[in-house]
């Protein structure tokens, strides 16, 4: 497995963890939907910025691009009132960035022949698919709000997994 798969495999995995974490927080009566997109939003930001200093020789600038719409969401869940529906309209343009982000890389794999940008859109319709879900399904009380949070970044986290397996797996086959 080379260096960028093996980097963008650590990655999903560790925001598979951090969903697994959000989906606990309800046992521990943690519901405040505003601190925990701030930590998530924060965290995914930290870790998208790590890894575009990993595979920086890669010049693949999509996990930087990432790390900039993170930390464009986290600040303005400091400077808006803390509604359901400010943090939903805020999720849903996070999640619209991102599919365009996802969109530019399918396009990426397409303009060079590679098989891979199926996948890609494939991953794009499913994101896109478990965001509006997910900005639909935010309107209950606040411990479904948390459970509905990490069931769509553990679905963020898996998306994130099998680019890198699908590539490591599609090289070892040739």
């Amino acid at each position: 497995m080379k260096k960028k798969e093996l980097v963008d495999l650590i990655t999903g995995i560790s925001l598979m963890l951090l969903a697994g974490v959000i989906l606990l927080l309800p046992t521990f009566k943690v519901n405040d939907l505003s601190f925990i997109l701030k930590t998530i939003f924060g965290f995914y930001a930290l870790i998208k910025l790590t890894q575009f200093i990993l595979i920086l020789k890669d010049k693949d600038f999509e996990s930087l691009f990432t790390c900039l719409i993170s930390i464009g969401a986290l600040m303005s869940l400091f400077f808006i009132e803390s509604t359901t529906k400010n943090m939903v309209l805020i999720l849903m343009i996070w999640m619209g960035f991102m599919c365009l982000i996802k969109l530019k890389k399918a396009d990426f794999y397409h303009d060079r022949h590679n098989k891979m940008w199926i996948l890609r859109l494939f991953i794009l319709f499913a994101f896109l698919t478990s965001g509006l879900l997910t900005g639909i399904n935010l309107y209950y009380e606040a411990s479904v709000q948390t459970i509905i949070v990490g069931f769509f970044f553990f679905i963020n986290g898996i998306l994130d997994v099998v680019d890198p397996i699908s590539k490591y797996l599609m090289e070892s086959k040739k």
